[in-house]
Parts: structure tokens; C-alpha cells; sequence
């Protein structure tokens, strides 16, 4: 009798454990071992239009690898270029009228002045009266689909800033009316002056530089384009900033906090990232994201930032287990 309960108890115990790990099996994998999989992601650096204008060049290409200070785009300048360069002219002219006056030729000056302001005006009006002449030229001919959209752009800008050149121009004449004396003359040089430098800082808007360090990743014009202010040229994807996105089912969104860090796995390698960012709005797992893990599951987005020194690649996939 003994040894039938000896033999039975040798048969269950090796069927209890066969039990337990079949349990803890089961739970491992069907929580999926809770292993992730998710992809690098970069601070994209946009780069946008801040002037209007014919794109002389784009001296980039997708893929392309990018050093801060690199050149992006090149915008035509001439137009602006010319009116710094008028403007520098009558700057001149002013600082050797002030000169006459302080010497003593206070009427000549006055006059001198108002000569020079006269005649940029004149100038000014009629490269404005011809510029919008030949916009609304542009205007027919475009409507009647004699003439590229391109080409109006063209003509709007022109038509554009040679208002800006008359208005300014204006603004001149009307100081030279009524400014007489040295004091008034030097208000008028420096407000020259002032736009002098305002000019020069546009000027160097019509050249786009890469903000920082990175890959190109889009490119959505090509020399030869119209671009106007705000639309967008070139993204950059930064190296400084890498960061490893996946998606986390919400159950277990207890077990991560900010600043906490964990191993991303590649090709056998591990890189220790740390938890910048964690959506509180939950959704279901992607499709190219899902895993066992997260199946079919609500999930939230967390991101971790990889350390500087990750070679993982912007659209590589990765792996995390939590």
C-alpha cells in the first residue's frame, strides 16, 4: 500500500511543475514576453521661406547628410540688392550735404536734398507704375492660360517691392520738404541708416542656411520654383536629437514614469533611453507596430531619447521589453 502511494506521489509532482511552467509560459507569452517593437524617430528641423522670390538653387538632395550652416536654398536677391545698393548712394549724398551745411551752405543743402529726394521719388514711382502695368499684364494673360503661374508670381513680386520702393521713397521726399537744418539732416541720415540695416537683414533671408546638423529628409521645391514667406523648403532630421518610439498598452502604463530608463535593443546591441514623452491619449497599436504585447490593444505613445552616440538610423526599428 505504501509504496502505491509512494508511486502516485512521484507521478503528480512532476505533473504540478509540467503545470506551473506551462502556466508561466502561457502568461509570458501571451502578454508576448511584454516586447516591443517601436522605431527611431528624429527632431525634424523645418526650414521655411521668409521672402518672396525665384528659387536660384536648392543645393540639396533627400538622404543628404547636412553640417549647421550649410547653404539649403537660394533665393534671387537682385531686386533687393539694388535698392540697398541706391540706398547706400543716397546715403552718401546726404552725409556730404550735412557736410555743406556745417560749413555753412545751408540753402544749398536744403535744396540738394530735396533734389535728390525728388528724383529718387520720380524714379521709384515709375518702376512702380510699370511693375504693377506688367502684373496686371501678367494677371490677362494667365486667366486667358497664355501664361505659367510661375511667371505671375514673378510679376506680383516685382510689382510688390517696387510698391515698397516708393513708399519709401516718399517717405524721403516728405523729410527732404521739410527738414532745413543740420539736426533735421542728421534725423534723416540715421533713419536712412536704420533702413540701410533693416535691408541688409532681409537680404540675408534670400539665403536659407541648415539650423543644425542632420539627414535631409523631404525637399518640396526645385530651382526655377516661386516660393512666398512661410511655405515650407527643406526638413532636416537632427542628429542631436534621436528619440525611440512605441506603443505601450495602457494596462501597464503604471510601470513608466518620466526620466526613467530603459535598454533599446538592435541587431544584438543595447542603448540605454530615457522617457521624455508619454501621450495620455490612448489609441489602438499601429499596424507596423504591433507586437504579441499590444495586439488589438489600447495603447499609449511613449518616446525615449537615445543617447547622442546611437548610430540607429531615423525609420529603423528597435525593439524594447519591459
Amino acid at each position: 500500500m505504501m509504496k502505491h502511494i509512494a508511486g502516485h506521489k512521484k507521478k503528480v509532482i512532476p505533473l504540478l511543475v509540467l503545470i506551473v511552467v506551462a502556466s508561466l509560459a502561457a502568461l509570458y507569452y501571451g502578454n508576448g514576453g511584454r516586447n516591443y517593437t517601436g522605431v527611431v524617430e528624429a527632431t525634424i528641423l523645418s526650414h521655411t521661406a521668409e521672402v518672396s522670390g525665384k528659387i536660384l538653387e536648392i543645393p540639396v538632395e533627400l538622404g543628404q547628410p547636412v553640417s549647421k550652416g550649410d547653404i539649403i536654398a537660394r533665393i534671387d536677391d537682385s531686386d533687393q540688392k539694388y535698392a540697398y545698393d541706391q540706398l547706400q548712394l543716397t546715403l552718401e549724398k546726404k552725409k556730404l550735404a550735412l557736410t555743406e551745411l556745417e560749413v555753412g551752405g545751408k540753402n544749398s543743402l536744403a535744396e540738394n536734398n530735396l533734389s535728390i529726394a525728388q528724383s529718387n521719388y520720380n524714379s521709384a514711382a515709375s518702376s512702380s507704375e510699370k511693375a504693377a502695368l506688367d502684373y496686371r499684364n501678367a494677371q490677362s494673360l494667365y486667366n486667358q492660360g497664355a501664361l505659367p503661374k510661375d511667371s505671375l508670381d514673378l510679376a506680383k513680386v516685382k510689382a510688390d517691392s517696387a510698391a515698397n520702393a516708393m513708399t519709401a521713397a516718399k517717405a524721403q521726399l516728405d523729410s527732404a520738404k521739410n527738414g532745413s537744418s543740420a539736426e533735421s539732416t542728421r534725423i534723416d541720415i540715421r533713419q536712412t541708416e536704420i533702413q540701410l540695416e533693416e535691408m541688409k537683414d532681409r537680404l540675408e533671408k534670400f539665403t536659407v542656411r541648415a539650423a543644425g546638423a542632420g539627414v535631409v529628409m523631404s525637399k518640396s521645391y526645385v530651382a526655377g520654383d516661386m516660393v512666398s514667406p512661410g511655405f515650407q523648403l527643406v526638413d532636416v532630421a537632427s542628429d542631436d536629437e534621436k528619440y525611440f518610439v512605441f506603443y505601450l498598452p495602457i494596462d501597464y502604463l503604471n510601470s513608466v514614469d518620466y526620466n526613467q530608463t530603459f535598454p533599446v535593443k538592435s541587431d544584438g546591441k543595447e542603448y540605454e533611453a530615457v522617457v521624455k514623452y508619454i501621450d495620455v491619449k490612448s489609441e489602438y497599436t499601429p499596424k507596423d507596430m504591433q507586437t504579441p504585447a499590444n495586439k488589438n490593444k489600447e495603447s499609449v505613445k511613449i518616446k525615449l531619447l537615445l543617447p547622442k552616440n546611437c548610430p540607429l538610423k531615423p525609420g529603423q526599428e528597435a525593439e524594447i521589453d519591459f
